[in-house]
């Protein structure tokens, strides 16, 4: 009797735990945005400045830096080197092999370093909580954006 009160007990506090947590609702874009950057590593233009110019100065490719805004901003100005997949197509793009022959770059590991950046960082940081979600543990989203880095690398050289 007590085994069969025990597994009751059991199945009983065991549906509680693996039932789905209710979804988030926030009040709005900035909410959401801002419970985002909370999930997700930053990186200051300052630094992320710093690991680009190690990383240009050795021909690495070990730092994967992704633009994830429309075609027509990155046509407008990115940063050297960013590939660009659109935030609209990231969750089923970044795990394409024919998108990243085109970029004539290895498929980027789980644990590959991966800087992403929008216009302002509200759209990277939602980005990078999206990777973090897919299994990618090294994502990183710039602070201020490509206005940010622009304000203070206007030239795009910005190997200085």
């Amino acid at each position: 009797m007590y085994k069969i009160l025990a597994i009751i007990s059991f199945a009983f506090v065991l549906s509680f735990t693996t039932q789905a947590q209710e979804p988030v609702v926030y009040n709005g874009y900035k909410e959401m945005v801002a419970a985002a950057k909370q999930e997700i590593q930053l990186v200051s233009i300052a630094d992320f400045h710093k690991m680009y110019v190690k990383a240009k100065s050795v021909g690495s490719k070990n730092l994967i830096l992704l633009d994830i805004r429309t075609k027509e901003e990155y046509h407008a100005g990115s940063i050297p080197g960013a590939l660009l997949i659109q935030r609209g197509v990231l969750e089923s793009h970044i795990e394409k092999d024919a998108v990243w022959e085109a970029f004539q770059h290895a498929k980027p590991k789980k644990d590959d370093q991966i800087v992403l950046y929008c216009r302002s960082g509200s759209r990277s940081a939602l980005a990078a909580k999206t990777l973090k979600m897919l299994g990618y543990t090294n994502v990183l989203s710039l602070e201020g954006g490509w206005n940010g880095w622009h304000e203070k690398y206007p030239t795009q050289i910005a190997l200085e």
